[in-house]
């Protein structure tokens, strides 16, 4: 069934392939997706990546844009990019994991006690995808600043069946315990830890990938933009990788209209 929406809460249509797209205050959503890839080379998924276009036709940087937005706003504007990134997916028919960027209160419990998360596997059943090939992801600073009610919220999700992935482990000097305490399925390093190991600080990078290899995550590495780099992590272990060396974020083929 079409999703409906008032102009006062957004709207969702299509563009002429047949790719879902939204509109909220006179800004335009878009769905593109990054690979990611196994060590070997085999796809592993795709990241889904919001692109915003204001009324003038320029490009807004995502995060700035949600940063722009009230509380209730910026969970309408993440709410109708979930949407719009599981039905092009979906669409695509790719036989891969999703990784979903959320917003922290998608997962936390509201003050009736309420998620977003039933909304999403009903959505996902809707268009025929699985809870276990879903991967929501979360930045390390927000498991940090939110602490527990977040690691409560993605515990939940784990339970529902959806996959778990911090985003952004290693940057700066920020604290690791909550991300420990969660340990998710998949940990992202941030890019500037392979720029510095590359540069010639190899001891954080790896102090970094055994501390999640001993809470039993996967690790990927961000922001691989050379094969020297690639080989570079590869030499070292890392499972997944992503980067515009490997792939560039694109729109995917609509394989069948949903």
């Amino acid at each position: 069934m079409e999703p409906s929406f008032s102009a006062q809460s957004g709207t969702l249509f299509r563009d002429a392939s047949g790719r879902y797209c939204a509109s909220l205050d006179g800004y335009r959503f878009l769905s593109v997706f990054q690979p990611i890839f196994y060590k070997g080379g085999s796809l592993f998924g795709y990241e889904a990546l919001l692109r915003v276009v204001d009324e003038g036709g320029e490009w807004q940087a995502p995060d700035r844009f949600l940063a722009s937005l009230s509380p209730e706003r910026a969970q309408l504007a993440d709410t109708l990019a979930r949407l719009i990134h599981v039905r092009n997916f979906a669409q695509s028919r790719q036989e891969s994991c999703l990784t979903l960027n959320l917003l922290a209160a998608t997962v936390q419990e509201d003050h009736r006690g309420r998620t977003h998360l039933p909304l999403l596997k009903n959505l996902l059943q809707s268009v025929e995808l699985d809870c276990g090939g879903v991967i929501f992801e979360v930045p390390a600073r927000e498991v940090e600043h939110h602490g527990q009610a977040l690691l409560d919220g993605l515990r939940h999700a784990a339970e529902m069946g959806f996959g778990t992935a911090v985003d952004d482990f290693g940057a700066a000097e920020a604290p690791h315990g909550k991300v420990t305490e969660l340990s998710p399925d998949i940990i992202k390093l941030h890019p500037s830890l392979l720029h510095e190991y590359m540069a010639g600080e190899t001891q954080r990078l790896p102090a970094l990938l055994e501390q999640g290899w001993q809470i039993g995550c996967r690790m990927l590495v961000e922001g691989v933009e050379t094969a020297e780099q690639l080989e570079a992590m590869r030499a070292l272990g890392v499972e997944l990788y992503q980067g515009f060396y490997l792939g560039r974020p694109g729109e995917l083929a609509v394989a069948c209209q949903l």
